[in-house]
């Protein structure tokens, strides 16, 4: 919870996400692994309700979620939202002014859409599943599909992961089973300490068409055999290894993925970042990779030396943003 500037009680805080691994693909089946990133927040208010904010943006949001109360009571989001949100107490609350504060930037592969789901869920849920770290696995599928299901208003197609970290907190992994679990991130077996960091492409990425592009592309014999038999296994591999605190299999898994993706998925990756990401791939000093659905926003970085690293990106006039510096914090 956090306190409004005049101190009463507030609504609950969401944590953007970072997807490390799964993006796109989780879509054809693979695994995928969401952590929260808690540099960016998102939270909601009632405009004027003795809180600092931009006054226009208050009022965009709140047109925003007018338009999405109007498209909940069409058809309940045509995917079955009929009775999970109450519509009449949010509308309500829509019409006192509610909107989303956020400072999580839009287009940038975080979760800004995610925590909108999170937020509405959490507050207007007619039978809510709570988000404690006690939730289980049958709770976690529910909740990911109704997720999904918000958040394709959005986006037009939603894997429900995005919201699911923001609704919780804590990493969310959906296994080789497709089942959702919550998970720890250990400290690897040798004692090898990895920093995961963004670097911002200065752009917005628009989700739905990069998604609707990879879906048709993966209908392609030669694409879709690719994605099938090294995209996915290299995503399953990293996460297994990241999780089991394998550093060895895990790089191999990365540099697998990220030499995948600037070959294959040339759309999703601005073209002024391909050759510092080849630089990675050639040097081994760091490894980049998509970070949501790209094409533009931010890349997501992997490196054993953050130092040398920034050193190298800055002579490039690009600045790492660090994620967390150990992955064993989320253990």
């Amino acid at each position: 919870m956090y306190k409004t500037e005049n101190g009463e009680e507030g609504l609950p805080v969401y944590y953007s996400k970072i997807l490390l691994f799964g993006e796109y693909s989780v879509i054809e089946g693979s695994m995928a692994l969401a952590v929260p990133f808690g540099h960016f927040t998102a939270g909601l208010g009632f405009i004027n309700r003795g809180r600092y904010t931009d006054h226009n943006r208050a009022v965009r949001s709140n047109g925003l979620l007018k338009e999405y109360l109007g498209w909940l009571e069409r058809d309940g989001g045509g995917e079955g939202l009929k009775g999970v949100i109450d519509a009449d107490v949010m509308g309500r609350d829509v019409g006192r002014g509610l909107f989303l504060e956020s400072n999580i930037p839009e287009g940038y592969g975080l979760g800004s859409s995610g925590a909108v789901v999170a937020a509405l869920y959490d507050r207007y849920a007619v039978e809510r599943i709570d988000n404690s770290s006690t939730a289980g696995g049958d709770d976690l599928l529910r909740l990911k599909k109704i997720f999904a299901a918000m958040e394709s208003f959005f986006h037009g197609t939603s894997s429900g992961l995005d919201p699911l970290n923001c609704y919780f907190g804590r990493p969310v992994m959906v296994g080789r089973d497709r089942q959702v679990s919550l998970v720890g991130i250990p400290e690897p077996e040798s004692g090898e300490s990895m920093t995961v960091f963004l670097v911002d492409t200065g752009r917005t990425g628009k989700t739905g068409p990069l998604v609707e592009r990879f879906l048709s592309m993966s209908r392609e014999e030669v694409f879709g055999g690719l994605v099938r038999d090294v995209m996915i296994p290299s995503v399953n591999d990293a996460i297994d290894s990241l999780v089991g605190g394998d550093a060895g299999k895990f790089r191999s898994a990365l540099g697998t993925l990220s030499r995948f993706q600037l070959e294959n998925m040339h759309e999703m990756i601005p073209d002024e970042f391909t050759g510092v990401w080849e630089r990675g791939l050639v040097s081994g000093d760091y490894l980049l990779k998509l970070c949501g659905s790209g094409g533009g926003g931010f890349l997501l970085g992997f490196t054993g030396n953050l130092g040398q690293t920034s050193a190298i990106l800055r002579r490039m006039n690009m600045e790492p943003l660090p994620v967390y510096m150990n992955i064993e914090r989320y253990g």
